[in-house]
């Protein structure tokens, strides 16, 4: 028997081909809803970026730190504080290398008196000398002259003796006399001739000489003796910290009487015109930035904690440092970024977070994070 219905004005049920066909039009709307999707997904890009973090500072910075271990005497710069490059920020304890430098500046001053005194003895000694040679050459010359005169003289004489002797106006025996005493004014010139004052002038070179080199013996000592000083002196600077660079200056905590080493900062100090961003950015990640990328970031101390308060700022990375640094297990390259804090007054040092976008790819890439 037949199946018997009753109904109220509803349409006749679908036929078995009917329900087919409309299941197929579900399936391709599926089917070309999910092909969109995917194909937009191709189409539309994203930007990719790496997270960073950082601080901002100035175009000219510098940590400063004393050179040697020392005391702490006189602090003369307060954070704040406006330095010139090279004005003194904090003295250290000297006195040490004072009493040394006054010391070796009075042994420079005495070796200096001595050797005047010395040089002046020397002088002296030496024109005394001279003269008296000088004198004695001329004494010498004068003998010489008389010598010779009183030889021509004798042999004069003894000529006219012995023509009276022949004539027999005078005695034998006076011819004999005159004769010694020609021999003895021979002999006397001979004597004078024979009389060198080489070994006297040579004496006087060689105690020039040895004043010389007295003189430069002291010269040395007193050459140690300043060399000396300027080693004191450059130890006495180095108990003046300066600042290396003008700028602000914001000073860390420590007190007259601490005892400062070279590993602690004492002083950071920011110039320069320009504000910079300077961000810390993954080794892993560092290949992907380059410069003029384009970052944005979120200074912690401006706007809110809720999206529509965040204040958010754009520039572009400027270098980045090729040199790998670490901090505990982490390890990354410093960028330094292009910074403009407009309207806003930034202390240096305001902590930062900054994406930097390094590329674009398609939505599905970035959402599966798929290297480009």
């Amino acid at each position: 028997m037949g199946d018997f219905r009753m109904t109220s004005g509803e349409g006749l049920p679908a036929t078995p081909e009917e329900r087919r066909k409309r299941s197929w039009r579900r399936w391709l709307m599926v089917i070309i809803l999910l092909g969109g999707v995917i194909a937009a997904g191709f189409l539309v890009h994203m930007d990719r970026y790496t997270l960073a973090t950082g601080y901002v500072t100035t175009e000219e910075y510098a940590e400063v730190r004393s050179p040697v271990t020392g005391i702490v005497s006189k602090i003369l710069v307060r954070t704040g504080e406006t330095v010139e490059a090279g004005q003194v920020l904090v003295e250290l304890n000297s006195a040490e290398e004072e009493a040394t430098l006054s010391e070796t500046r009075a042994r420079v001053s005495k070796l200096k008196t001595e050797m005047e005194r010395r040089q002046a003895e020397m002088a002296i000694d030496l024109e005394r000398r001279k003269v008296d040679l000088d004198e004695q050459k001329r004494d010498h010359a004068a003998n010489l002259e008389v010598a010779e005169l009183e030889l021509q003289n004798m042999q004069s004489k003894l000529a006219l003796t012995q023509e009276l002797v022949a004539k027999e106006l005078k005695a034998a025996s006076e011819l004999e006399d005159v004769k010694l005493q020609e021999k003895l004014a021979e002999v006397r010139l001979q004597t004078l001739k024979q009389k060198n004052f080489r070994a006297y002038e040579e004496l006087l070179e060689r105690d020039r000489a040895k004043y010389s080199r007295e003189m430069d013996a002291l010269a040395e000592e007193l050459a140690a003796l300043e060399d000396s000083v300027r080693r004191v002196e450059a130890r006495l600077e180095l108990r003046k910290i300066r600042a290396p660079i003008a700028g602000q200056v914001v000073r860390y905590e420590f007190v007259v009487g601490e005892l400062l080493q070279p590993t602690y900062a004492i002083y950071e100090i920011f110039g320069g015109g320009q504000n910079v961003l300077k961000l810390r950015v993954e080794e892993r990640y560092a290949t992907r930035v380059h410069a003029e990328q384009r970052y944005r970031a979120r200074l912690t101390s401006v706007g809110g904690g809720l999206p529509l308060q965040r204040v958010y700022f754009w520039g572009t990375v400027k270098y980045l440092r090729n040199v790998i640094q670490s901090e505990g297990q982490s390890t990354y390259r410093m960028a330094y970024c292009s910074f403009d804090p407009g309207e806003y007054i930034l202390p240096p040092g305001t902590t930062a977070e900054a994406r930097i976008y390094y590329d674009r790819s398609s939505f599905w890439s970035y959402l599966f994070n798929l290297d480009p």
